[in-house]
């Protein structure tokens, strides 16, 4: 009974330092995130101003740990997570989106920096 008690203890506390580190994520100053769901997988999307007028830079991350990622797919699931924020941005202004530049990081995250014209 008595060895319960400690194994008891460590079991709530470990509960409890789990529970701490289950936070949301911080973001920089300026920039917007938000998670959205491509081909069933969750993708967090964040999104800054370039400083120039109309152009953003936009971060696309898996929100899972993947082991072997396929970059062929993890690009395409970028592009089109990308190619539906781009175009959420731009509409509030009447504009279209404009791909400057792009490319993938690390076989998983997708970078894109875009205009609104």
């Amino acid at each position: 009974m008595n060895l319960q008690r400690p194994a008891l203890s460590f079991a709530a506390a470990l509960a409890g330092i789990a529970m701490g580190a289950c936070h949301d994520q911080q973001t920089i100053e300026g920039t917007s995130s938000r998670t959205i769901n491509i081909a069933g997988k969750r993708m967090k999307a964040n999104l800054s101003p370039t400083g120039t007028p109309n152009e953003f830079d936009l971060l696309i991350v898996r929100d899972a740990v993947v082991i072997d990622p396929d970059p062929a797919s993890e690009r395409a699931r970028g592009e089109e997570a990308a190619a539906r924020v781009s175009r959420e941005v731009c509409k509030v202004r009447s504009l279209s989106p404009q791909i400057v530049s792009e490319r993938l990081v690390s076989e998983i995250n997708y970078y894109v920096r875009f205009r609104c014209v």
